[in-house]
């Protein structure tokens, strides 16, 4: 019987942080970003402080890690033309 060798990737991690002036939609606008990579959010948390929109991703990019600065740099344009700012952080593996 053959042997066979599943390589698996371990899972990749990085969190992702949206502020800026609360408008309907926001989250439809950069979500869709995230969803054009195919890349999972596994864990979302918002809120809305006195008109200031707080945003959380934890999105999984280990299917395709090589791809991770394209979303950055396209997050990054979208979020400008939103007049949000967003940050991005490594989480690593969970």
């Amino acid at each position: 019987m053959a042997n066979y060798l599943v390589q698996v990737l371990p899972e990749k991690y990085i969190v992702i942080t949206v502020i800026g002036p609360d408008r309907s939609q926001l989250i439809a606008e950069i979500t869709s970003v995230i969803a054009d990579f195919n890349y999972n959010i596994e864990d979302m948390d918002q809120v809305v402080m006195h008109n200031i929109f707080i945003l959380s991703l934890l999105v999984n990019i280990a299917q395709d890690v090589a791809n991770y600065e394209r979303l950055r740099k396209k997050l990054q344009y979208r979020c400008q033309e939103l007049g949000l700012e967003v940050n991005f952080y490594y989480a690593g593996e969970k």
